[in-house]
């Protein structure tokens, strides 16, 4: 029972744009964990639905919400960054208003929070799919790698077996790390945009000193064909070059330790290679809006922040957008990387048999269209993600890597490799050559 005038254990952010269709399920999610020690922070960024109706509804009846509906534009991340400014808790957890908790999940996570005190706190997730669409996957870790060890042992782990999925309501950590890295460079301020919750929560994971793993179910993750989450290339473009030019000063400023930078790295490599593939998708015109979208974001940074000559912090991206200007290393960027795709798509038509690629994720996604203006076209996708096994992915089927055995048979069959984690790229590569597949049919997709 939270005392009064105490702060509450946890903060629950929750953050709405148009789910008059989801927000009570996931409020009453909140409301009945077997602990009240907690507020929930409900913001709505400005819905055009009854979203408001129903938010107000819900504070009406139950005190521990507050809540607060914001005008103008709806810009993504705002309802968040607003969300933490006004959170009194102890700990943070931020919740989409389309997710839920699961259910009891609290009543062992409010015991380690208070006996323990973990600066950060994850579990695991699963997700709810909704319309044939891809979704997200989560991995099982070792607790003895994380739990009792210090921050770079946890995060050199993490960074081992990645990829570890970072969305914000993925971490469950103390107000203080907010508080902690409001630095006062202005180039370092929280960016709110589509890739708001990667920044966030790779700077969390910097800024804490303890990390603790909880082997049990967390949260579900809605995934829907409407989410804001899922973009365009041509808005995936300039959304990427702001995330990458924002871990680059992360990388500048904040990661001190290998195994700190080892972490941001990853993501500015995964990142990188969703540019890349989105970009080699665009049209002339698409690419000219990217370019504007990111030269206003450049435009509020001070560039003289952003020193990527070293080689412990630096984007060979952010480097021809600086250097060239944005249009023209964009469009530098798209010939280059579409040359690649190009001597790679004559190399593959010079193959006999069905072309596959693996795995799929926006990645895949955008590559598969960027191959197919290259004249190839596609059988399926592999991916090891049983919940997607039989699904569609961009009008083609999804299969597990076992059935590569059933589908090759005497048959020849070229299968693409493009993920943008180099540990997936060689797992994949493994797990091919031992389904017997020859590895002159496996082509790694690399930029």
């Amino acid at each position: 029972m939270q005392m009064s005038g105490q702060r509450p254990l946890v903060s629950f952010i929750v953050s709405v744009y148009n789910l008059e269709r989801y927000i009570g399920a996931c409020l009453d999610s909140i409301i009945i964990q077997p602990f009240d020690d907690y507020e929930i922070v409900l913001v709505n960024n400005n819905s055009t639905d009854g979203s408001d109706a129903i938010c107000r509804e819900y504070a009406k009846h139950n005190k521990q919400i507050r809540y607060y509906a914001l005008t103008g534009e709806s810009i993504f991340g705002r309802a968040v960054i607003y969300g933490t400014h006004k959170a009194c808790g102890q700990y943070i957890h931020y919740i989409d208003g389309d997710d839920m908790l699961a259910p009891g999940a609290y009543g062992e996570i409010a015991n380690i929070l208070r006996n323990n005190a973990p600066d950060v706190l994850f579990g695991r997730f699963s997700t709810v799919l909704e319309e044939s669409i891809i979704n997200f996957t989560d991995t099982s870790y070792q607790t003895e790698r994380i739990n009792g060890r210090d921050k770079d042992q946890a995060l050199e782990y993490l960074t081992e077996i990645q990829p570890f999925n970072i969305a914000t309501w993925r971490l469950i950590f103390s107000r203080k790390l907010r508080e902690y890295y409001n630095a006062s460079i202005k180039s370092l301020k929280t960016p709110a945009n589509i890739y708001h919750d990667v920044y966030v929560s790779i700077r969390t994971l910097l800024s804490a000193r303890s990390v603790h793993y909880v082997d049990m179910l967390v949260y579900i993750y809605r995934v829907r064909s409407s989410s804001i989450s899922r973009i365009p290339p041509s808005k995936a473009v300039s959304e990427c070059c702001k995330l990458l030019h924002s871990l680059t000063l992360l990388m500048r400023y904040v990661a001190k330790t290998e195994q700190e930078r080892g972490f941001v790295r990853v993501y500015m490599e995964q990142f990188r290679y969703q540019l890349i593939a989105a970009l080699c998708t665009v049209s002339n015109e698409q690419l000219t809006e990217s370019a504007t979208e990111i030269d206003r974001y450049l435009e509020q940074k001070n560039l003289e922040d952003t020193d990527t000559s070293s080689k412990d912090y630096g984007c060979s991206v952010i480097d021809t957008l600086l250097s060239e200007g944005t249009v023209v290393g964009l469009a530098s960027l798209r010939v280059q990387y579409f040359n690649i795709i190009e001597q790679m798509a004559r190399k593959v038509l010079t193959k006999k048999g069905q072309i596959y690629i693996a795995p799929t994720g926006h990645i895949g996604l955008y590559l598969k269209t960027a191959f197919e203006a290259s004249n190839l076209s596609f059988s399926g996708f592999f991916d090891n993600d049983v919940q997607k096994n039989g699904m569609l992915a961009d009008g083609i089927p999804v299969y597990l890597p076992a059935a590569v055995k059933k589908i090759a048979g005497d048959k020849p069959i070229t299968i693409l490799i493009v993920s943008g984690y180099q540990n997936v790229r060689e797992e994949l590569r493994r797990q091919f050559i031992a389904l017997g597949i020859d590895e002159s049919d496996l082509l790694f997709v690399e930029f």
